[in-house]
């Protein structure tokens, strides 16, 4: 290299160019050779680079690879593991909300399909729990004494007691399939992650600023968890009814 140090054109620091980043600010240094530079789907290195900020060497090798190609499978263990947040930590903030809402959708059609089967059995189960709190509300005794002085239940209560502890399994039953959904979640966000924030980068990297927001993110999290507040109750509206149809 004919300079072994640059000043950091973000801070103004003088740094190592062989560090390749600012230990200041930790931007990207910029590249000592234009002959280096390169170009992927009509974007330059530093460009990318820019855009991208932390580890962009790691995303620049990917999209090297499936260069020419908007869709691709390729494994991000950030975006996998970490899913929305991700997503929005690299400032993706529409296709985060686009990703919660379909897997939220998902989830509740899921759910319906697993308690569909349910309604005819529920149905029993619930006019058995209904009489039992009848009983109840009207004075029965849970456990009563014969003449003889034994004890014993009612068949209300038991048939009542026996409904209620099969009506929790089912519930519980459907809730522990629909978790599924999770690792759906995880493996389609961590094998397309690299391809949606490539279509990300090619939309904005000449109108918007890129790198990594931990503020946007915070930020974002607090809105989505407002805006799903409102909008998940119209999803499982299906759900309701179908709840209500066996009550």
């Amino acid at each position: 290299m004919a300079n072994s140090t640059v000043q950091c054109e973000h801070c103004g620091t003088i740094c190592n160019l062989k560090d390749g980043f600012c230990k200041n600010c930790w931007k990207k240094l910029p590249c000592d050779s234009q002959q280096n530079d390169f170009i992927i789907d009509g974007v330059g290195q530093s460009e990318w680079e820019n855009f991208i900020d932390k580890n962009s060497d790691r995303y620049i090798e990917v999209y090297k690879k499936y260069e020419g190609k908007k869709i691709f499978l390729n494994i991000n263990l950030s975006a996998m593991f970490f899913g929305l947040n991700w997503m929005l930590y690299r400032k993706m903030n529409k296709l985060a909300f686009i990703s919660y809402f379909i897997f939220a959708l998902l989830s509740v059609v899921l759910q319906t399909l697993l308690f569909i089967p349910h309604i005819d059995e529920m149905k029993t189960l619930n006019e058995d729990i209904a009489a039992y709190e009848a009983y109840l509300e009207g004075g029965g005794q849970t456990v009563i004494y014969n003449s003889y002085g034994t004890r014993y239940s009612p068949d209300v209560v038991k048939k009542g007691a026996a409904a209620e502890k099969q009506l929790f399994e089912i519930q519980v039953d459907i809730l522990l399939n629909s978790l599924w959904i999770i690792p759906i979640q995880c493996i389609s966000v961590g094998l397309l992650g690299d391809a949606l924030y490539k279509k990300h980068i090619l939309n904005n990297i000449k109108t918007k600023e890129g790198g990594t927001s931990v503020a946007n993110l915070l930020g974002m999290r607090i809105l989505l968890n407002i805006v799903a507040s409102v909008a998940e109750p119209l999803l499982i509206l299906p759900m309701i009814f179908l709840i209500l149809g066996v009550s």
